[in-house]
């Protein structure tokens, strides 16, 4: 069998991440006329359509999906080989590829970073922001070595899981602020503030509706945890979010934070 060229491998993972000639090219600072070529010989070679166009987005095909789990392992394989016969000459240099959701970027990812650096200042690092799913499945083909974000479902690249939880957080004259603890019965009637529809808060607060058999009834969605907070200490409703996110507004006073009632309050952080 005629040998496949890492370049084409590599317009291939790109342009199947992509889903876009003009990104890939663009990641792999090439003309998109290159990264065609690339890909009508690695077709060309194997004797089958590894894409289907539809328009300007370009989508894998049964083949293409079948062989992208390969094309992604061998070019992690072949970097990991060229790392480990550098690491020899170079103690201390490395690649590695964290992904992260936008809470984990904003409120943990700047201090393990700042760890990171500090004890190993020649590692090459990058960062990929997105959703649980996606990170997921960045993760599960190779793409990133380390997945930041919320409990997810068991799954096989998980290494450990540390517990951060999630809290409400409201103003000190929010009426739920004095109570000892709060009931899933207290928040029926209650207005919350979350990041988005897709995000791990979202779902934590949806599922814990569903567990009491209630609906959810006002909510806001913003995409700023600074404004979660803000609205929050302005009693426009119970934010959702994680206690060190809010450490100098607990500190001052100006927000407090409760256990959430339902039995998943207290989800883990999964580090793949």
């Amino acid at each position: 069998m005629e040998l496949l060229d890492t370049r084409q491998l590599r317009a291939f993972q790109e342009l199947a991440r992509h889903q876009c000639f003009t990104a890939a090219s663009r990641a792999l600072h090439l003309t998109q006329s290159a990264v065609s070529h690339s890909i009508k010989a690695l077709e060309s070679a194997l004797d089958m359509a590894l894409f289907e166009r539809q328009g300007k987005v370009v989508r894998l095909t049964q083949a293409g999906a079948k062989f992208h789990p390969y094309a992604v392992d061998v070019l992690n394989r072949m970097q990991c080989a060229v790392d480990a016969v550098k690491s020899i000459r170079h103690p201390g240099y490395g690649r590695l590829s964290i992904g992260a959701t936008i809470t984990m970027s904003h409120a943990v990812l700047p201090a393990v970073l700042r760890e990171f650096r500090a004890s190993f200042p020649h590692y090459e690092i990058t960062i990929s922001t997105d959703d649980t799913r996606e990170l997921l499945n960045l993760l599960g083909n190779g793409t990133i070595d380390v997945a930041m974000e919320w409990n997810s479902p068991a799954h096989q690249h998980i290494t450990f899981a540390i517990s951060l939880p999630i809290k409400s957080a409201m103003a000190p004259a929010h009426p739920l602020a004095q109570k000892e603890s709060i009931t899933p019965a207290d928040l029926v009637n209650q207005d919350f503030i979350f990041y988005s529809r897709e995000s791990e808060t979202y779902e934590i607060l949806t599922r814990g509706f569903a567990e009491a058999k209630s609906r959810l009834r006002g909510h806001l969605q913003v995409g700023s945890m600074a404004a979660i907070k803000e609205m929050a200490r302005l009693g426009m409703g119970i934010g959702l979010l994680a206690p060190w996110i809010a450490r100098e507004e607990l500190a001052a006073g100006t927000l407090i934070t409760k256990p959430l009632p339902w039995k998943h309050e207290a989800p883990p952080l999964e580090a793949r």
